[in-house]
């Protein structure tokens, strides 16, 4: 889930926020071009660029929970976060009145998930972590550690399991071709691990305690992965063998998120705010 905040500065072109200000975990590419991004404390949805709010959702933010996941496609925007009594929940939230898709469990002051990104069929994926509740993992019926696809046309049904066995598949990302890849983010000794959210196959543990906060899906077989320990974008390839490898690193920070739009282009998110990294 959202990464602890680290008092970040307001996005590029506006001025610089206090200590303990907003942290933007959540972030999605517009179909034109631009990026839609969601400020994790007070809830505020609003494009880059812009001053004008589009929407607001009222949050929770103790720990690490508050406005956790956002997703674009075509006109309707899509949100995913913790409400005030705790619950996740997803919200279309744009064009009003908001409508509800999905509510979900209830949220843990660690390792909610909530990020959300469009799959090729229209559906929503949405990740969950474990919870506080590891053990729960492996129950089929229970969604922690689970990716899950829910039909934004359907509000209220059951969701489909696209993959289990996770701890916090918060990083993930829908590649051009319509596969999905996960960079799960791990507590303790456990491996952080990357690989499929909607196919059986390895998961190759990550060098290193990265903690992925964000994944973008390259092209190619490659992926960028951000760490909000590691503070860095990683650049991982995927073999032959479905095995993945460090291919490199791109310049600068990045701690809270990245997002790559539909130019290419990658934007991360971190202390400084919002930049663009080049592609």
């Amino acid at each position: 889930d959202a990464p602890a905040p680290r008092a970040p500065a307001e996005p590029a072109g506006r001025a610089a926020a206090p200590a303990g200000a907003e942290v933007i975990a959540a972030l999605a590419p517009l179909p034109g071009g631009g990026l839609r991004y969601g400020e994790l404390r007070s809830g505020r949805i609003l494009d880059r660029g812009s001053a004008k709010v589009l929407a607001r959702v009222r949050v929770s933010t103790r720990g690490q929970r508050g406005l956790l996941g956002l997703a674009v496609d075509g006109g309707r925007t899509y949100a995913a976060y913790t409400e005030p009594a705790g619950t996740l929940v997803v919200d279309r939230v744009l064009p009003a009145p908001a409508q509800r898709v999905w509510t979900g469990p209830r949220s843990a002051r660690l390792a909610n998930g909530g990020h959300l990104a469009v799959l090729a069929d229209g559906r929503l994926a949405l990740g969950i972590g474990d919870l506080g509740e590891p053990e729960r993992i492996t129950d089929p019926q229970a969604p922690n550690g689970k990716l899950l696809a829910l039909d934004p046309r359907r509000p209220g049904a059951e969701p489909q399991v696209l993959s289990g066995g996770w701890n916090n598949p918060f990083a993930f990302d829908v590649a051009p071709g319509g596969a999905v890849w996960v960079a799960d983010n791990a507590p303790g000794r456990r491996p952080e691990r990357l690989g499929s959210g909607t196919a059986p196959g390895p998961r190759t543990p990550l060098p290193g305690r990265i903690a992925p906060s964000g994944l973008a899906a390259l092209g190619g077989g490659e992926v960028a992965v951000c760490g909000v320990v590691s503070g860095t974008l990683e650049r991982f390839r995927r073999g032959a063998g479905g095995a993945w490898r460090a291919a490199g690193r791109f310049p600068g920070p990045c701690r809270y998120g990245v997002v790559r739009l539909t130019d290419g282009t990658l934007v991360v998110s971190g202390d400084d705010g919002l930049r663009e990294v080049g592609r």
